[in-house]
């Protein structure tokens, strides 16, 4: 859960010259939300700053502490406060709070912030209000933008909704997905959003793509891994992933880089929904057949390609996909990157409801992970029951709640 906040001084709060009066005050007012909702502010710079009006001139944490009252304020070079960007600058002040690396967000603007944040290993919120200075990291307009953020997609949800966690095999999921189940009536609206989303394009990828990085960051998930990539589409000439922007920047935060082509679909899948909506079944094979590794993945997107194959030695790679349904794509994921001598976690923006889980055979293979392959059916598969997954039923609700607040947000009345 988020417990803090680390603002840079530089072009977030003020910017050198005359204080923007309106939008000042419009950034206290996220300050002050912030600790209202349990959030701690709290404010590192490499020099001291003072402000200077006619007639007198104070130091800036006065003002700060005249609005706020008393504030944590740290300055490179002071009572043992390392300067930013070196990693050591940020580990002081969770030293000093108490706070774990996955509880906090560094808010910031500039090439300097965005560096102090990877060093650090935080998540990095890039607000823009005073200004361009970064491309890196979630950009924001407002404070208003951020205060939505916090209060919506870092705090609204506290958990996954399914996991499966037995020895190597770790799926989860944010909340279930059902567009017609009377049950899960108030399911309907985001499960439509997501699907609209990740299979036409039409809904709004901004929301899916922060709320899935922010629970994958604040639950501990982001620590464990080494790599992200994205299952790929149905068919050879299927687009990215429409997320695949956040999880670049998620990479990008936590120096855990993006391979958007790790997974090459080689031959065209037959699509689950399609089969299924026909009366047919779709098995393991459609898609253990139908794709390969890439050996020479790039790193993010538009990066150069490695030299070597990344994910290999034990090393750990965050496999995402839009809905799991039997675990079809995240067993043809699994199965190849273990060959590969890679270990998997997989997250799935949703599950859907009452499909139990398929694992693929612990005994499947070897084979080689980097050429096509054929294999012959029936392939032996143990079965998760989806009810014993299940590890917060107040997800849906949840999720729901988050999902109408955010696209309603505005400014608590006593803020």
């Amino acid at each position: 859960m988020l417990k803090g906040a680390i603002f840079s001084l530089h072009d977030v709060l003020v910017t050198k010259g005359t204080i923007n009066a309106p939008l000042f005050e419009e950034t206290l007012r996220l300050l002050r939300y912030l600790k209202a909702r349990g959030v701690e502010p709290v404010f590192i710079g490499n020099h001291d700053w003072t402000v200077t009006s006619p007639g007198q001139s104070k130091p800036f944490r006065t003002l700060l502490e005249e609005r706020l009252g008393p504030i944590s304020y740290y300055i490179g070079g002071q009572n043992g406060m390392p300067y930013k960007p070196r990693a050591d600058s940020t580990a002081h002040i969770l030293s000093d709070k108490g706070w774990q690396r996955n509880e906090v967000l560094y808010v910031g603007n500039t090439t300097d912030d965005m560096k102090t944040a990877a060093n650090g290993g935080l998540m990095f919120v890039n607000v823009m209000w005073h200004g361009v200075a970064s491309p890196y990291g979630f950009q924001f307009d407002s404070p208003r933008d951020v205060a939505r953020f916090v209060d919506c997609l870092c705090l609204g949800l506290d958990g996954w909704f399914w996991a499966l966690e037995q020895g190597d095999l770790r799926v989860y999921a944010l909340a279930p997905f059902t567009t017609l189940s009377p049950r899960y009536a108030q399911a309907h609206a985001y499960s439509e959003n997501a699907k609209a989303t990740s299979k036409h394009g039409a809904g709004d990828a901004n929301f899916w793509g922060r709320l899935l990085a922010a629970r994958i960051y604040f639950s501990g998930l982001a620590d464990e891994i080494d790599y992200i990539t994205a299952y790929p589409g149905h068919a050879p000439t299927s687009n990215a992933t429409v997320i695949s922007e956040a999880l670049n920047i998620l990479g990008q935060s936590l120096r855990k880089s993006y391979l958007p082509d790790l997974i090459l679909r080689h031959t065209k899948a037959v699509k689950s929904q399609t089969a299924r909506a026909s009366g047919g079944s779709v098995g393991l094979d459609n898609q253990l057949n139908t794709i390969r590794l890439n050996p020479a993945p790039v790193r993010g997107v538009g990066g150069k390609p490695y030299k070597s194959p990344p994910a290999r030695g034990g090393k750990r790679v965050l496999v995402i996909d839009d809905i799991c349904t039997e675990g079809n794509s995240f067993e043809g994921a699994r199965a190849y990157l273990r060959a590969a001598g890679a270990q998997t976690v997989c997250v799935s923006w949703l599950k859907t409801i009452n499909k139990d889980y398929r694992a693929v055979s612990p005994a499947f293979g070897p084979f080689n992970p980097y050429i096509a392959q054929t294999f012959p059916t029936p392939i032996a598969t143990t079965t998760h029951w989806y009810s014993s997954a299940i590890s917060s039923h107040a997800a849906p609700t949840d999720l729901a709640d988050v999902y109408n607040r955010y696209f309603s947000w505005a400014w608590p009345a006593d803020i």
